[in-house]
């Protein structure tokens, strides 16, 4: 089944620009009211590790750091399809890929562990993704789809998509 998309965008992702979007992803103009809700959660934790995890970024006023990367929402009759994709440490890309690979494989309680678990052990730490990425399955119900793109022996894309059930 075709999609069609609904926004796309590639650029520093400023807190406020995401805060537009999400004011759009809430007013979307259909009936699928709780997927609309997951979606708006999902977008929220995803765009947010984007703005303070890329490793692609620009500074503003030489105080506040603005990550850059590309987000997308398709759509189809059945379902949402949400993606970021930001630059990462090539080694940080494959500490997020084994954990896509143990998030994809936990059931509903081992992420609820799981997440609580992150909470406790990552204060202070760069690791908002991992919860992030737990907390998109759990509310979307969906295993994600990743994707590492070598950049150079340095920096990769990392690519997440998520998929949100309208029905």
């Amino acid at each position: 089944m075709p999609y069609k998309t609904i926004l796309s965008y590639k650029g520093p992702f400023y807190i406020e620009l995401i805060s537009v979007f999400g004011t759009n992803i809430r007013n979307l103009n259909d009936s699928f009211v709780n997927a609309r809700k997951k979606l708006f959660k999902i977008f929220i934790e995803l765009s947010q590790n984007v703005s303070n995890y890329s490793e692609d970024y620009h500074m503003v006023n030489n105080i506040q750091r603005i990550g850059i990367g590309e987000l997308c929402i398709r759509e189809n009759s059945e379902h949402y399809l949400f993606s970021t994709k930001n630059q990462v440490k090539t080694n940080d890309a494959k500490i997020l890929t084994d954990r896509c690979k143990l998030i994809n494989s936990s059931e509903y309680n081992q992420l609820r562990k799981l997440k609580r678990e992150q909470r406790l052990n990552s204060l202070g730490e760069k690791f908002g993704a991992r919860i992030g990425l737990i907390q998109a399955v759990m509310l979307s119900k969906n295993k994600i789809d990743y994707e590492d793109e070598v950049i150079d022996d340095k920096f990769s894309y990392f690519t997440i998509t998520v998929k949100i059930d309208k029905i």
